[in-house]
């Protein structure tokens, strides 16, 4: 996350998946370097993008390019022409 407002959700994600018990399936990888990030995209099989207001949109390409099922936010960059709807990803 890039803004301290975005710690304070992850902590809030963390929080909530405790509470549904579901923390051994989930996990939240932050800040990592590239290969590290390489290496979670090519063990993935969805990836969710959160951002609300993307204005570019390379993580979401990024796991598209790497074939993850892509969940991206309904708003912005993604809705008008990163994700097609059932098609590239979904938008929620």
């Amino acid at each position: 996350m890039r803004i301290t407002d975005g710690w304070i959700q992850v902590g809030n994600l963390r929080a909530l998946e405790k509470t549904l018990e579901i923390e051994h399936r989930l996990g939240f990888v932050l800040n990592q370097p590239f290969p590290i990030l390489k290496e979670w995209l090519q063990n993935s099989s969805v990836g969710f993008h959160t951002m609300w207001n993307e204005h570019f949109g390379i993580g979401i390409v990024e796991m598209m390019y790497a074939g993850l099922s892509t969940i991206a936010h309904d708003y912005g960059r993604p809705k008008s022409d990163i994700v097609t709807p059932n098609r590239t990803g979904y938008l929620a």
